[in-house]
């Protein structure tokens, strides 16, 4: 099993973690594995940046969906890339509830592999299941379906 989570809600030592930001977590201190293959592109992280408050909410983060789809996710097997990463916790910045790629994600694996992918955090060594944002996982499934080179995926 994939868990997801911030930085500020894993602290421990227990578990196999892996940052998934493109800063390798470096602006909290973290040091650990990192997988760059996750990692955000600046570019259209720019663009959406850039467009917080001048876009909608929805249409400025289902951009970032679209493109962290075609410029990350479409050119990684998800198969291999959920077993380089089974038994870990992915991390990066944003709080739970807010807008993140690792939501992406984990929409990613549940979408194509049937897996579920659990927002934590780790208290005491203990795992407790956070809310993470479900229309993540309905526009990356428009995305998925959206993009003519899918002719490999059947799933959806």
């Amino acid at each position: 099993m994939i868990y997801t989570s911030s930085y500020k809600n894993c602290n421990t030592d227990k578990y196999n973690i892996y940052s998934i930001s493109g800063d390798r977590g470096k602006r909290v201190g973290y040091v650990g594995n990192y997988y760059s293959a996750l990692a955000p592109k600046k570019d259209f992280w720019q663009t959406w940046h850039d467009n917080i408050g001048i876009l909608s909410y929805d249409e400025n983060n289902r951009y970032y969906i679209n493109e962290y789809f075609k410029q990350v996710l479409l050119n990684l097997d998800v198969e291999k890339v959920y077993s380089e990463l089974d038994n870990s916790i992915l991390l990066c910045y944003e709080n739970n509830a807010d807008f993140c790629h690792r939501h992406i994600v984990s929409s990613w694996f549940e979408l194509l592999l049937d897996k579920k992918v659990k927002e934590i955090k780790i208290d005491d060594n203990k795992i407790i299941e956070l809310y993470r944002p479900d229309y993540i996982k309905y526009y990356l499934k428009l995305a998925i379906n959206e993009n003519k080179r899918l002719r490999k995926i059947n799933k959806l």
